[in-house]
């Protein structure tokens, strides 16, 4: 099916009309209100979760779930009928919000179709975005929400730094390894320091590597059967009760690899603001890679601070895992972060995140390390 793209509305003449001439603010609150889903509800709550996650990876602060629900107190949440008028009265009297995003979100076969409604009402009049696409494939998802946060908030995605192995390994480190369990050899049913594997889309395997020990994901599971699967283990089920995977076939935008990824946490470690650390993982696995969009695994630095008395992500940056060799070797790659000091909420602590997705297939990963890299010497008094 063909895809079509066009943002055909706004009261301003460009994204940065009547922004520009003012600073922006150190804050800007954005709601996202529920998008409806006429056919599948899990669908528009999958589309707000991410563009929620995404929009805070721009530095907005999201308004939760939770809260817009409390906040609206009963009142009917914004449709494609509701006035862009409307809405911005509304985000600036009960949230004290500048942006705010809502819409209707409906399955098209194995192609999502969305209607997309914001308003900003940090420029005099408001301006109002409407973005309408026919036939988006699930892994254009991201992209496609990048480019509707950067129309409305004038923030642009930034690329993340490039890994550099030759130049980052080189970069001296102290004190010892802070990923309980790196190379997955210690544990029982499931690696000691890590998330519980599943069973059917995570597994603890031995004999992939030369130094024992690794977890393997499987993203070409139907998503209907992990969906099922997880509310059983979340309820305390093992993966040694895990299904049978059932066998797909067709263009699998329906599998876990097309709809959302699997992802594995580890336990929480400690850091500090304004510290630097050298993250390091093996993996193999295959990527999508020189095209418009590009699918490859990551390993996501999330950092919580505590927020409205409970522990949530404020800081979120990823190490890109492309896949130059497509699953024939282990590959290995480096990346330097530093825990921001400039932020409302302090990082307490991170969980790294091993993330794979499109295309549906096995991917490994190994040796997880994070060290604290080492201060550069002070030069003595002259």
């Amino acid at each position: 099916m063909r895809t079509f793209f066009a943002i055909v509305a706004a009261l301003a003449a460009t994204p940065a009309a009547g922004v520009a001439a003012t600073a922006e603010p150190q804050e800007v609150v954005l709601v996202v209100f529920p998008f409806t889903s006429p056919d599948d509800a899990e669908a528009g709550r999958q589309f707000g979760d991410h563009l929620r996650l995404r929009a805070k990876r721009l530095s907005l602060v999201v308004v939760d779930p939770l809260s817009v629900k409390e906040a609206m107190g009963g009142r009917s949440m914004p449709t494609l009928e509701t006035s862009a008028d409307a809405v911005g009265e509304l985000i600036t009297e009960r949230f004290g919000a500048q942006l705010a995003l809502w819409g209707e979100v409906e399955r098209a076969g194995s192609d999502l179709k969305i209607e997309v409604r914001g308003v900003d009402v940090r420029s005099d009049p408001l301006r109002f975005i409407v973005e309408h696409r026919q036939a988006l494939t699930p892994q254009n998802v991201g992209a496609v929400q990048d480019r509707i946060l950067e129309k409305l908030s004038g923030r642009a995605k930034k690329k993340p730094p490039e890994a550099t192995p030759e130049a980052d390994a080189k970069v001296p480190t102290v004190g010892e390894n802070l990923v309980a369990n790196a190379g997955f050899e210690a544990g029982d049913k499931s690696p000691d320091g890590w998330q519980r594997i599943d069973g059917l889309t995570t597994f603890w395997v031995a004999g992939e590597r030369p130094t024992g020990k690794c977890v393997r994901f499987d993203t070409n599971v139907y998503h209907s059967q992990w969906k099922a699967w997880q509310e059983k283990y979340k309820a305390g089920a093992t993966a040694d009760e895990a299904p049978a995977k059932v066998p797909t076939s067709g263009p699998k935008y329906d599998t876990v690899a097309g709809l959302y990824g699997v992802a594995y946490f580890s336990d929480p470690i400690a850091v500090r603001p304004g510290t630097s650390y050298k993250v390091e993982v093996d993996y193999r696995g295959k990527s999508v890679l020189g095209g418009a969009v590009e699918f490859f695994p990551k390993l996501f630095i999330r950092g919580y601070g505590e927020v409205a008395g409970e522990k949530r992500v404020v800081y979120d940056a990823y190490l890109a895992l492309r896949c130059k060799t497509q699953a024939k070797e282990w590959e290995h790659n480096v990346r330097i972060i530093t825990i921001p000091t400039d932020m409302r909420t302090p990082v307490e602590f991170v969980r790294l995140m091993l993330y794979a997705y499109w295309p549906p297939d096995l991917y490994w990963f190994d040796n997880v390390t994070m060290k604290e890299v080492a201060a550069p010497a002070s030069k003595g008094k002259e």
